[in-house]
């Protein structure tokens, strides 16, 4: 048995490493002015970076995606959770794996609430996304400290990120599936149990997430009976203790699937 599980962690890091070397071929045939990606630049205008992204997947019927998390706020994964969801509804068959292996809680507490959306958890370092099964879409070149995504088509690229894919689907766990872990909440109570841990006030709480007070105060109590505590505080506790054994529980799942190091020197 161990010898088989060392080989599944070898054979998926090693599909990893292909899909990696791929895109820095396409990167570099590009930059030398011979390449045939489709190459946008973006710098740091995020905003233009999501439209050019929505209007690839405007016609998109499947999308296969893997994204870290690493370096993402909630507030800015919020726009993305919205519109993955508007694409679920308009019947995109869609699958969505993250990165369990950085990030910060709260954003990682949402993905794991949001038990309506195909979404994994699971442990890589790049970023693709498969649309169609024609079309991947990567992380392109620098182009004068600016920063770009790259369209890729052909045999080479879509066998690559097949692998890539595999890979994931092999380590993946339904980010569902943690949700015990942290108490029967909605994904909105993940996001106000993590302000409580901040000990922010309800109109301060209300302010950074957008919503009434009322509201606030609604979901601060359905939390606390959730949590079955008597206190905001209390609650702010708990729910801290609860993220702590998640974040074990997820570095677990990614150490079980981290490639193997060169044997011990003696």
């Amino acid at each position: 048995m161990g010898r088989d599980s060392s080989h599944s962690r070898q054979s998926s890091w090693t599909r990893r490493s292909g899909s990696s070397w791929v895109r820095a071929r396409y990167c570099d045939e590009w930059t030398a002015g011979r390449g045939t990606a489709d190459v946008h630049v973006f710098g740091t205008d995020m905003e233009s970076l999501r439209d050019w992204i929505q209007a690839q997947l405007r016609t998109c019927e499947e999308l296969i995606a893997v994204t870290t998390t690493r370096g993402q706020t909630l507030e800015a994964f919020l726009a993305a959770h919205r519109y993955n969801q508007s694409l679920v509804e308009r019947g995109v068959r869609m699958t969505s794996f993250f990165d369990a292996g950085g990030g910060c809680s709260q954003l990682r507490n949402f993905i794991i609430s949001a038990d309506d959306m195909p979404y994994y958890l699971a442990c890589g370092f790049m970023q693709v996304k498969v649309l169609d099964g024609d079309r991947v879409m990567v992380e392109g070149p620098l182009v004068e400290r600016r920063r770009s995504l790259m369209l890729m088509r052909g045999t080479e690229a879509l066998t690559a990120a097949r692998q890539y894919l595999k890979a994931f689907r092999d380590t993946a766990v339904r980010a569902c599936e943690f949700r015990d872990r942290t108490g029967d909440l909605t994904a909105r109570q993940h996001v106000i149990a993590q302000q409580l841990e901040e000990n922010l006030t309800d109109d301060e709480i209300a302010e950074r997430l957008g919503l009434s007070v009322r509201t606030v105060r609604y979901e601060v109590a359905r939390l606390m009976e959730a949590l079955d505590v008597g206190t905001r505080f209390a609650a702010g506790v708990r729910y801290a203790r609860a993220t702590a054994l998640l974040e074990d529980t997820v570095a677990g799942t990614c150490n079980r699937f981290a490639p193997q190091t060169a044997s011990r020197q003696r």
